[in-house]
């Protein structure tokens, strides 16, 4: 059931290529990345960028599964460990730059 559902997250991503803003309900943010993602275009732009770069990669690759994992690992650990607007605009730079050359 896990697994259909981030399969489903990604095809979202990969078909429509939504920010994060765009899916994220800006008049209840859950998380202190909701409240920096809804605060800031310029992060909502660096989703978006980044978002595309893991389209693009997940088209490119044939461990898919391992990409996924990868990005899940990335959104928990240096995603959501953000606490300021810089810090999220860093992290999306790194992302977006290492699914580029992925």
């Amino acid at each position: 059931m896990k697994r259909a559902l981030v399969w489903l997250l990604v095809l979202a991503v990969l078909g429509w290529g939504l920010p994060a803003a765009a899916l994220t309900d800006c008049s209840r943010p859950k998380t202190n990345v909701d409240r920096l993602m809804c605060s800031s275009d310029r992060v909502a732009l660096a989703d978006h960028a980044m978002a595309m770069a893991f389209r693009d990669a997940f088209y490119r690759t044939q461990d898919k599964d391992a990409l996924i994992k990868e990005q899940e690992e990335w959104r928990k650990n240096v995603r959501d460990a953000c606490n300021d607007v810089p810090c999220l605009l860093e992290a999306y730079e790194r992302r977006t730059s290492e699914l580029e050359t992925y």
